[in-house]
């Protein structure tokens, strides 16, 4: 069984809640590189995100989410504590 890593359905239903269409999450993606090319560059690029994320570039993924006000993280599975520096602290009566 395949497991899927991002469900197209978290985007979709996050650009529905903001009302907004593809064409305008691809104006914000245009203001957010700053290229001033126009939201027609990217609404292929957006519509293949939306239906498709696990084919996306990351960068292209990260852009998305960032331009409907999410952010990504990555959260390690097992992962050890790791000290970089300590400093004993005495406590006075």
């Amino acid at each position: 069984m395949k497991k899927t890593l991002m469900n197209p359905k978290v985007l979709q239903n996050r650009l529905k809640s903001l009302g907004w269409t593809e064409y305008r999450l691809a104006q914000e993606i245009d203001k957010l590189r700053g290229t001033n090319k126009g939201a027609g560059n990217y609404t292929s690029t957006v519509n293949k995100v939306l239906h498709n994320p696990e084919k996306s570039r990351s960068k292209t993924l990260e852009e998305l989410i960032k331009a409907m006000g999410g952010e990504l993280f990555i959260k390690w599975q097992k992962t050890e504590p790791v000290v970089v520096d300590y400093e004993e602290v005495k406590f006075s009566d």
